[in-house]
C-alpha cells in the first residue's frame, strides 16, 4: 500500500471522489491487504433507478467496477493506473434504493493484469450481483 497514491488520498478524504463514484454514493470502508479485498458501501439514490423503481443493471455494473477497482488500486504505485479491459456480470435479484454493500478482490495478478471478483449485497445480506473483471495495469509516462 502506498499512502501517497491517488487512490489512498481519495479513500482518506484528502482528494474529492470522482464524479461517477459520487453519483453511486461510494464510500470506502476498508481494505484487507492479505486477502487483497476492498470493502465499499454505496448509498444508491432514486436517480439510479429504472422505470420499475429498481437500481438499473448498468448502475450495479458500475458499482461492481467501483468495488473491484479499489482492490486493484490499493497496491499500485503512484505512477500506475488500472483500466478495466473485460467484465462479466451476473444479476441475482432486484436492487432497491438505499444501502448496497460491495466487495472486490484481486484473485490473481501478473506483471500487467489483475483478475478480480466482486459482489454486491443488500442490507439483508442477500446477494444482488456478482462480477469478474480483468484490469490492465499501465505505467504513467
Amino acid at each position: 500500500m502506498n499512502p501517497d497514491s491517488v487512490f489512498w488520498k481519495v479513500a482518506n478524504g484528502e482528494l474529492p471522489l470522482p464524479n461517477a463514484s459520487n453519483l453511486l454514493g461510494w464510500t470506502f470502508i476498508s481494505y484487507d491487504k492479505q486477502e487483497r479485498k476492498a470493502y465499499i458501501e454505496f448509498q444508491a439514490g432514486i436517480e439510479l433507478t429504472n422505470l420499475m423503481g429498481n437500481i438499473s443493471g448498468g448502475m450495479l455494473k458500475a458499482m461492481l467496477d467501483d468495488s473491484m477497482g479499489p482492490a486493484v488500486y490499493a497496491d499500485l504505485s503512484t505512477n500506475q493506473v488500472a483500466v478495466t479491459i473485460e467484465a462479466k456480470t451476473q444479476f441475482f435479484r432486484p436492487a432497491l434504493p438505499g444501502r448496497i454493500f460491495g466487495w472486490g478482490r484481486v484473485d490473481h495478478a501478473t506483471k500487467d493484469l489483475c483478475f478480480t471478483t466482486g459482489q454486491l449485497s443488500n442490507g439483508a445480506n442477500e446477494v444482488l450481483a456478482r462480477a469478474t473483471a480483468i484490469f490492465k495495469i499501465q505505467n504513467l509516462k
